[in-house]
């Protein structure tokens, strides 16, 4: 289960890069909700999930008890990926309508304007 999980979170950095390398604004937005949802990953792999451990609620016999600590951070990070995301995308949007162009290289514009 863990050489799938590392596996999956491999591509999904792979993916992200290739994404983030592009010259699309909307395709870098997308490759950094990819790499948020590989970090969440990251953190959710280091707990240690078995069919022995059990919620930790209140009544329950078992001492065995996954650590909340974990899912508590990613669902922290969830929110805040969200919130990036929706931010990236408002700024993507903003950017259309002023320039009606959504690749970096026209936006960068010239380095012969910057010598003159």
């Amino acid at each position: 289960m863990n050489l799938i999980l590392l596996m999956v979170i491999g591509f999904l950095i792979f993916i992200g890069t290739y994404m983030i390398l592009s010259v699309n604004l909307i395709r870098i937005v997308i490759g950094i909700s990819i790499y948020t949802h590989a970090g969440n990953l990251i953190i959710m792999s280091m707990g240690n999930y078995s069919k022995n451990k059990v919620e930790p609620l209140i009544g329950e016999g078992s001492q065995n008890f996954v650590d909340p600590l974990l899912q508590a951070i990613v669902l922290t990070a969830i929110v805040i990926g969200f919130a990036m995301t929706a931010f990236l995308l408002v700024l993507v949007y903003r950017t259309y309508r002023v320039t009606k162009e959504d690749e970096i290289d026209v936006l960068r514009g010239d380095d012969d304007d910057a010598n003159e």
